[in-house]
């Protein structure tokens, strides 16, 4: 086949070399030998061997130089049609041109290819029409070009422009300086940037393109792809996290920042595949929100709305009253009753507000008593009549013996007009927040009512008993009185048993007991003073109810337990203090306060005087009394606290209850309740007080009674064994008489 080198022997070497079949040299023929053996030496020192080499000499092509001034050199190397080489002045081994029109013209340049151009200082071009512009540029391949100084273009079409830039691969471009392009098509045109990859496209300053189609526009940004096309960065170690770090943090880190953040709104928040956090759900009041911002919106709102029911609150809740160390019933500056009070329990150990219906109840029955001693004093009238004709003895026991009776008479009505008001004691409170003691508007007094059903008011400490007292009394000393008032009547009916049997003794001296008569008149008067003072009591009593609230600290609140509210504060039995006057009625479960009760006792003081009598008895009830009045000057609201200190509905005990952490408490400040059939006003210490008095000085009286009545007895049983004797003696001197 055609060929268009020859292959020969180089003797100085050892080595066969490749020549052109055209190559001649312009010498001695000797001379052109040595330049084809220099040339295909140079050549193959870059494609076959390095021990090849050519020294001097020209084949075909032509050594040109730069400057009519300068000389040629010997060094200069130009092979293959149109060839031209460099010869720069005086330095052999110059500038090398091969193949057709193969041009090296920059100082110690070479140009290896077709149409390949050098002309570069140093440069190199190797490969049809590739060009090294650039000083100490190196162009490899078809038509590339390295025209930055220093730099590289190694493939068909690569370009490397840019100074010290490095183009590699099929048309890829490198024109910034010290910029990189590898790849086909791969572009580098910021300085200092890098594109690596098919197409991949460094255009910032400083950027970096990794990846097919990755393009960096930015200044010193890195791109892993392009507006469509994105890739994910592996394998990547976790990054510091601090304020001067510059490191790449890795989706791990990212999901445990979203976890966090998503831990910290709390509210269902969570993180999703691409590490967005899932927005958190909110309910605040009866609104669900999925943002922070909006929450909070939203519980401003409800927290001015709560100050402002609080604010009302502060006004309608029964409170706890630091200074008198008990929950008071006080409402705007005056004392108020506490309504819809459920009847406390009567025990021993009761701590119940009492209502006005209970109380009420009791001087039904001291009414009754009044009526029986009315019957008495009819009675002891008769009595007095026939004593009058006896003896000085039986004058004097017939007086001794109508006093008792009115004085016993009236006893039982009072004490049991007591027993029936301290009875319907309890404490009407509403519920603030279902189970709180709510102040009623429309009754203007504190409410008992829970869940439409009256209540009781269960762990209430003793109130005070005095005559300015306005505690509510409880359960304990209710109960305490009433045993006395039971006790009193039982010494009573036996004291009526007694009379009864004087007047059936007395029945023969009718006529002679007329004296009396004028005396009982004057016991009448008094017993009708009684009336009127017990009338006056029973008015007092009325006024009784449970000044009982707290909020937040101090509010009485329900004490589930005990199913009752509870006075209890830090710990110990409180009073209700401030309570307006209950209604005493019936169906009334109004509590009562002291001052009812005190005036009652005024009167029952003033029905004391009247009644010289019976005064074992009595001093029996004194002492049952004196127990209620320590039980019901530990009266208190049993009501477990709304934030520590509020009077709550006890659910379990279906009351409301003054216990206050854990112990029971006072309710003072109580008005004094309403006494009436209706009436549930809880009633305060210092009525009962007064009666307690009264009933104590009524015992010692009563006492002094039974004393004379037994005289009287006896002595009436005398002055009838002396009228019989009179009689005979009469019958006798009849019968004798002339």
């Amino acid at each position: 086949m055609n060929r268009i080198f020859k292959v020969l022997w180089n003797a100085a070497t050892g080595t066969f070399i490749v020549t052109s079949e055209t190559a001649k040299s312009r010498g001695k023929k000797s001379g052109r030998r040595k330049l084809a053996v220099s040339a295909l030496i140079g050549l193959s020192s870059i494609m076959i061997s390095a021990d090849a080499l050519a020294k001097a000499g020209n084949d075909t092509g032509d050594g040109v130089t730069p400057t009519g001034t300068q000389t040629g050199g010997t060094g200069w190397i130009a092979i293959g049609t149109d060839a031209t080489a460099n010869t720069y002045t005086n330095v052999d081994g110059a500038s090398a041109a091969m193949g057709y029109h193969a041009s090296a013209m920059g100082k110690w340049s070479t140009a290896i290819g077709s149409y390949s151009q050098s002309t570069g200082d140093s440069s190199l071009a190797l490969g049809v029409k590739s060009t090294s512009a650039g000083d100490r540029a190196i162009a490899m391949g078809a038509s590339s070009s390295a025209s930055g100084s220093y730099s590289m273009a190694m493939g068909v079409y690569a370009d490397s422009s840019g100074a010290k830039s490095v183009a590699l691969g099929y048309k890829s471009v490198a024109s910034g300086a010290t910029s990189a392009a590898l790849g086909y098509q791969a572009t580098a045109s910021g300085d200092d940037s890098a594109a690596f990859g098919n197409g991949a496209q460094a255009i910032g300053t400083n950027s970096v393109a990794l990846g097919a189609g990755s393009t960096a526009l930015e200044d010193n940004s890195v791109a892993v792809g392009n507006s469509t096309t994105q890739r994910q960065i592996t394998y990547v170690a976790k990054g510091d996290i601090n304020a001067n770090s510059t490191d790449a943090v890795t989706g791990a880190q990212i999901y445990s920042l979203s976890q966090s953040v998503a831990d910290r709104l709390g509210g269902g928040a969570s993180v999703n595949s691409d590490g967005t956090v899932n927005a958190p759900l909110y309910k605040v009041g009866t609104g669900i929100y999925n943002n922070v911002g909006s929450a909070l919106s939203a519980l401003n709102t409800s927290i001015t709305n709560t100050e402002a029911s609080v604010a009302g609150l502060a006004e309608d809740a029964l409170l706890w009253d630091g200074n008198t160390s008990a929950f008071s019933a006080n409402h705007s500056g005056s004392d108020s009753k506490i309504t819809n009070l459920a009847a406390g329990t009567l025990a021993a150990d009761s701590t119940d507000a009492v209502n006005g219906s209970q109380l009420f109840d009791t001087n039904e029955k001291v009414d009754k008593n009044t009526a029986d001693i009315a019957t008495n004093t009819d009675s002891i009238n008769q009595n007095t009549a026939d004593i009058t004709a006896n003896t000085d003895s039986i004058n004097q026991n017939t007086t001794d013996i109508a006093a008792n009776t009115a004085s016993i008479n009236q006893n039982t009505t009072d004490i049991a007009t007591n027993t029936t008001n301290i009875n319907s004691l309890s404490n009407s409170v509403t519920t603030l927040t279902d189970d709180a003691l709510l102040w009623d508007g429309s009754a203007s007094a504190f409410s008992a009512n829970h869940s439409g059903s009256d209540s009781k008011i269960t762990n209430l400490a003793a109130g005070t008993l005095a005559a300015d007292s306005t505690d509510a009394v409880n359960g304990s000393q209710l109960f305490a009185t009433n045993e006395n008032v039971s006790q009193n009547t039982t010494d009573i009916a036996a004291n009526t048993d007694s009379i009864n049997q004087n007047t059936t003794d007395i029945a023969a001296n009718t006529t002679s007991i007329n004296q009396n008569t004028t005396d009982i008149t004057t016991n009448t008067a008094s017993i009708n003073q009684n009336t009127t003072d017990i009338a006056t009591n029973t008015t007092s009593i009325n006024s009784l109810s449970d000044s009982v609230t707290t909020l937040t600290d101090d509010a009485l609140l329900w004490d589930a337990a005990s199913g009752a509210f509870s006075a209890k504060h830090n710990g110990s039995d409180s009073k209700i203090t401030n309570l307006a006057a209950g209604t005493l009625a019936a169906d009334s479960t109004d509590a009562v306060n002291g001052s009812q009760l005190f005036a009652t006792n005024e009167n029952v003081s003033q029905n004391t005087t009247d009644i010289a009598a019976n005064t074992t008895s009595i001093t029996q009830n004194t002492t049952d009394i004196a127990t209620n009045t320590t039980s019901i000057n530990s009266l208190s609201d049993s009501v477990t606290t709304l934030t520590d200190d509020a009077l709550l509905w006890d659910a379990t005990s279906g009351a409301f209850s003054a216990n206050h952490n854990g112990s029971d408490s006072k309710i003072t400040n109580l008005a004094a309740g309403t006494l009436a059939s209706d009436s549930t006003d809880a009633v305060n210490g210092s009525q009962l007080f007064a009666t307690n008095e009264n009933v104590s000085q009524n015992t010692t009286d009563i006492a002094a009674n039974t004393t004379s009545i037994n005289q009287n007895t006896t002595d009436i049983a005398t002055n009838t064994t002396s009228i019989n004797n009179l009689n005979n003696s009469v019958t006798t001197l009849t019968d004798d008489a002339l």
